[in-house]
């Protein structure tokens, strides 16, 4: 493992290295022999590390300690030539665009500092000449000494962990819980189309029970056919040996011959009219595809065992009636059940005792089954079963993985995880989750951000760094290593786009960092361990004590909760890449955001979390040239000064801004040839504008030319002379910069870059400006706007524009207090490629949707107080795989004949519907042929509007727009997979209305906690807001957390908090 963080460093130094002395002529000819020596170097220790750790786990321990042991020299010395590269390189860079007289002023003032760095270069050499002769002298001959022995323990290894991953469910097969639903459900699946061939795989993490339920299946089913067979694909490896073994439990002889076609006609031959069922586990590689003619035609059952979706997806896609089956955790009732069985030997747990007994095993084991067993088994064999015997063993975890034997098949099961990835930078960024505790949740997003902060990501000219960075999260989930939070909380702060670790992965991951020095963990404890000597990547979870350790080392510092205020002492960080406060808020302060940007002239990603008493950004941000991400979006700042504008290396910017007063003229000018030339930002998530003067962003919005996603607030000016309605002029030319500049964004969008647009409006805005947004036909049709979003305002009928762009995927149109026109499914046909449509109305006219129209949908999402009528005619939405139906009022099936949805698979409805729509709706799943997850949620808040529905199908193109949000069914639901989500890129869209939601849910429980009467309308709700006096310390929160939130929001959500007391006054 941590020979994949070695490689990492290892692989990007030279290329820095170099880099950096470009720039530097005369340093460069001093150094260039040994820079060469370095670079040469490396690259032999990069391709050296790669080999070892691929043959680690089937090593000899002696091997494996000496391996270790010269991983760390290397990654120390790679860690010094960064740490020399980043403390030399802001000293002595200066800009290209400097005069002559100025650099060579700066050549001059820089001579020491360059002779310093030369000092430390050739330092370095030594020490890798030293520790390539350390290596060459012991390593080598342990290698020799030892060749024989290492190859018998290595096949000796690997044929251990094989065999228990292909026993590890088997043996804890009588004492199998919560297995009864999940094998009902796939029996049904079985029996269905019985004179037709279903393909069915059984997909989710190793260890959660796949095997054992499908040997469930297979012993109940076996009576019924007359061929059946059970192979291990993961025992056989290719698939002419796949087929052997199948040909043989068949009872046909291979005599161990035969080549790939004679195979396949031969077991083709034997089936014909046969009724059969095959079980394949475990298949890791995608040769379905080579098998799968076989069986075209015959009437059987194939079942398929997989850690990874995409397998899964491949074999069973070839009929409509096929299906993947998700396998989820256990529940917290029956992950009890199982431990509690396991630790004491079907003896009943001490009385009353139970949950305090196993509470952090439980919670380590993550509902894992095998893990669950194992560790049971463990703690049960350790004796004296007291609650603080336990936790203590549970607290080192991930040390008794790697050393007790009764815990080996669990470790096996990670280790396979692990050397399952081949890219070894998507190694590294999956030992970065390490800075997350168990349970805690990671924000998609910016986690990809973060990979890229950090240096895991090396883009090229043929993918840059994001979009490698999006490749890695996606093989992690594609591999069942990562999954979608559970998002059966009905709190709206959590239905983002997140994503966890399962527990014992992590346990595994976190015991590996801190053996290797990677990640330092500190909790708050009463006596934490000491942290090591030098501290790289520090993550503080409720950490309240002083950490003592030099922290000048320290690259990346994230915190959770509450931490010492001396973390807060930004000027020892020298070396910091990332800085990320999300939790942290409570401390934090205008004076220490000065701090930031004074010292930390190396920072690249910068989030300030929820800091509500952070309100300006200072002019010496400027200070930091290499910062890529900077996110505010829950602070107190709502000016954005010119300089964040011109940081050069600025990729993704969030918050909610003006930009400041004054600029304009030769300033603006100035700005905008900037931006044409330097700028990089793709993201801006965003702006405010509200009139003439506060339109300057939308000046220099036409001059970004490698903006992709942008979101802006269109809001009414409080100044009513300033206001586009009320003010002389006419309206439209009010917006004229805003409106060309959105023109100008949606006609730079390309098949290869496409674009994503959100506008949030108020009544006054809305209609003038959308009606101006006029293209034309011939540059629409060479337009790829992938995603927009229109919310707010008086929103009747669909933006004429909409229909023009060729290239949509995914649209939303968002006016909860109006009606929207029936019409809009009709002009939406013309938008041949949309994917995903959200419709969100207080009223829907009545919607038919004709057959041929909407032939891309494959989400649509309607959230209404009233659904007057839909109508879904034969032969219409051919490709539809989530409906969302969200309102109370939903009487019947409204005309939806959902049989006719051929390739429906997941249908979701409100909470409150009545029983009687319940139940149809419940019959209507279960006799259609897919089967389809039936999911209620209780609002609208709840419902996962993004997310691909699972089974087998592949996931729509939408690469620039997955609103991915997690959705879990409730007790009562048809289905009990869950699904898989591998597509996707991300999108601020839900990350913005999670800040709004999240001030939203302040502002609700602050005026409910602080009322003082009660009031009869929303307008003298509004004046009891405007006119609060309180402390002054509460009345600026309200303030800040109210500004830019719609009052009937606020009045709304209060309304139904209160229903018998509405606050108006405080």
């Amino acid at each position: 493992m941590e020979a994949a963080a070695a490689t990492a460093f290892a692989c990007r130094i030279a290329p820095k290295l170099l880099a950096f002395l470009a720039t530097n002529h005369k340093l460069r000819q001093n150094l260039e022999h040994d820079i060469t020596y370095i670079r040469n170097e490396f690259a032999l220790i990069s391709a050296a590390i790669q080999q070892d750790d691929d043959h680690r786990w089937r090593s000899r321990p002696s091997r494996d300690h000496m391996q270790r042991a010269w991983v760390k020299i290397i990654r120390d010395l790679a860690h010094a030539v960064e740490d020399c590269i980043d403390r030399f390189m802001h000293r002595v860079t200066i800009s290209g665009t400097s005069t002559w007289l100025r650099q060579a002023v700066h050549r001059v003032q820089t001579v020491t500092v360059r002779k310093e760095f030369a000092k430390a270069i050739r330092e370095i050499k030594k020490i890798s000449q030293e520790s390539s002769k350390l290596r060459e002298t012991y390593y080598s001959a342990s290698i020799a000494a030892g060749t024989s022995s290492c190859s018998a323990a290595s096949s000796s290894v690997a044929s251990e962990t094989t065999t228990q991953m292909a026993i590890d469910d088997t043996l804890s097969a009588g004492r199998s819980v919560g297995m009864d639903a999940p094998q009902d459900e796939l029996l049904e699946l079985i029996q269905q189309q019985q004179q037709q061939l279903k393909v069915i795989s059984i997909v989710g993490f190793h260890g959660i029970g796949k095997t054992l339920l499908a040997r469930r299946v297979y012993h109940r089913m076996e009576n019924q056919y007359e061929a059946r067979a059970w192979v291990s694909a993961a025992k056989q490896g290719v698939p002419t040996n796949v087929l052997k073994q199948i040909l043989q439990q068949l009872g046909i002889p291979t005599n161990g011959g035969g080549n790939f076609n004679k195979l396949c006609a031969v077991l083709r031959l034997y089936l014909g009219s046969k009724r059969f069922f095959i079980v394949i586990d475990d298949m890791q590689t995608e040769f379905w595809h080579d098998i799968k003619d076989i069986f075209v035609g015959l009437s059987g059952r194939v079942l398929v065992t997989t850690a990874i979706q995409s397998v899964a997806n491949a074999c069973s896609s070839s009929a409509a009636h096929d299906h993947v089956y998700a396998m989820k955790t256990l529940a917290d009732e029956h992950s009890r059940l199982l431990f509690f069985k396991e630790a004491f030997q079907d003896d009943n747990p001490p009385v009353n005792k139970e949950d305090q007994l196993g509470s952090e095993a439980l919670k380590k084991c993550d509902g894992l089954p095998l893990a669950l067993v194992t560790t049971a088994r463990y703690l049960q064999s350790t004796g004296n079963p007291t609650r603080e015997n336990w936790a203590t063993l549970c607290h080192n975890l991930g040390v008794h993985l790697e050393t007790k034997e009764m815990l080996a098949r669990m470790k096996c099961a990670l280790v396979h995880s692990y050397t399952s990835l081949v890219k070894h930078d998507v190694k590294t960024c999956l030992l970065y989750l390490g800075i997350y505790h168990t349970g805690r949740t990671v924000r998609r997003g910016n986690l990809i951000r973060k990979w890229c902060a950090e240096g895991f990501i090396q883009g090229d000219y043929m993918c840059n760094a994001l979009d490698a960075a999006v490749a890695n999260f996606r093989e992690l989930v594609n591999r069942s290593i990562i999954q979608r939070t559970d998002a059966s909380s009905k709190n709206i702060k959590d239905q983002v786009k997140t994503y966890r670790t399962h527990g014992m992965m992590l346990e595994f991951i976190l015991h590996m960092s801190k053996c290797d020095n990677f990640i330092t963990l500190l909790y708050d404890q009463l006596a934490p361990p000491p942290p090591p000597s030098k501290v790289r990547w520090l993550s503080l979870h409720d950490a309240s004590a002083r950490v003592a350790n030099d922290l000048s080392l320290v690259r990346s510092l994230t915190v959770f909760g509450k931490a010492h205020e001396s973390v807060l002492y930004f000027s020892k960080y020298e070396l910091l890449r990332v800085l990320d406060l999300e939790e942290c808020g409570n401390h934090l302060e205008d004076k220490h955001l000065r701090e930031i940007c004074n010292n930390l002239l190396l920072l690249r990603y910068l989030s300030l979390g929820a800091a509500l008493t952070v309100t300006v950004l200072p002019k010496e941000i400027k200070k930091l040239q290499l910062l890529e991400t900077l996110d505010v979006r829950r602070t107190r700042i709502e000016i954005l000064p010119t300089q964040v504008m011109e940081l050069p290396c600025l990729i993704h910017l969030f918050g909610k801004f003006k930009l400041q007063q004054g600029v304009g003229g030769r300033k603006m000018l100035k700005l905008q040839t900037w931006c044409s030339e330097n700028s990089k930002l793709e993201t801006v998530a965003g702006f405010v504008v509200d009139n003439n003067k506060s339109q300057g962003f939308a000046q220099l919005m036409e001059h970004m030319k490698h903006l992709t996603k942008v979101k802006i607030w269109c809001q009414q000016s409080t100044n009513n002379s300033m206001d586009p309605i009320s003010s002389g002029s006419s309206s439209s030319s009010k917006y004229t910069h805003l409106s060309e500049a959105i023109k100008g964004f949606i006609k730079r969008s390309t098949d290869k870059k496409a674009h994503s647009l959100s506008l949030s409006f108020n009544d006054r805005w809305c209609q003038d400006l959308l009606v101006n947004l006029s293209l034309e036909k011939e540059q629409a049709s060479s337009c790829y706007l992938s995603s927009l979003k229109v919310q707010g305002g008086n929103i009747c009928s669909l933006p004429p524009f909409v229909t023009m762009l060729g290239g949509l995927t995914s649209l939303c149109l968002s006016s909860p207090h109006h009606q929207l026109s029936g019409d809009i499914l009709a002009a939406l046909s013309r938008v041949r490629c949309l994917a995903y449509l959200r419709l969100i109305a207080s009223q829907l006219g009545k919607l038919v949707i004709v057959r041929g129209a909407l032939g891309s949908l494959r989400r649509l999402c309607i959230v209404v107080e009233v659904m007057t009528e839909l109508e879904v005619q034969e032969g219409a939405l051919p490709l539809l795989e989530s409906l969302q139906l969200l309102c109370k009022d939903l009487n019947g099936f409204c005309s939806i004949m959902i049989q006719s949805l051929g390739r429906i698979k997941e249908v979701t409805l409100h909470d409150g519907v009545n029983d009687e729509t319940r139940q149809k709706w419940k019959e209507a799943a279960k006799n259609h042929p897919r089967r389809p997850k039936l999911l209620f949620v209780k609002t609208a808040e709840d419902v996962d509007m993004g997310s691909e529905p699972a089974d087998n199908s592949e996931s729509p193109t939408v690469p620039t727009n997955d609103t991915t949000l997690p959705v879990t069914a409730p007790h009562d639901a048809i289905s009990t997979g869950q699904s898989v989500q591998v597509d996707g890129d991300d999108l601020q869209q839900d990350d913005d209305e999670k800040e709004d939601t999240d001030k939203i849910d302040m502002l609700v429980d602050f005026v409910s906690k602080t009322c003082l009467g009660t009031m009869m309308n929303k307008e003298s709700f509004e004046q009891g807001m405007e006119g609060m006096v309180v402390g002054e310390n509460r009345r600026k929160r309200a303030r800040t957390v109210g500004e830019g939130n719609s009052m009937d929001k606020v009045f709304d959500r209060v309304k139904r908090k209160n229903p018998e007391d509405i606050p108006v006054g405080l």
